[in-house]
């Protein structure tokens, strides 16, 4: 299991990358500059198998068929600013 952040809006999920990719740090400026008004970004917790189907659906063009796994295989599913306040600013 493991953190991923990415951001989704009305098309699906359009970014998705382990959280410890991004230093912890940059995870607010990176974030703030995909967010737009009808976009969301969030940490979510997804065991490694689901992620890996998550990543295979975005990588075919799909962000509509990886947001509703996202919804449906999620441990945890929460807003990225509840996580990182700096990114409420």
């Amino acid at each position: 299991m493991k953190a991923y952040v990415g951001t989704v809006d009305q098309l699906g999920l359009r970014w998705f990358f382990p959280e410890d990719v991004i230093p912890r740090d940059l995870l607010p400026h990176f974030a703030r500059g995909w967010l737009t008004r009808s976009t969301t970004a969030v940490w979510v917790l997804v065991n490694d198998e689901d992620a890996e189907a998550i990543r295979a659906d975005l990588s075919a063009g799909d962000p509509g068929h990886a947001c509703d796994l996202l919804l449906n295989r999620a441990i945890e599913l929460l807003p990225l600013a509840s996580v990182t306040p700096d990114l409420a600013r």
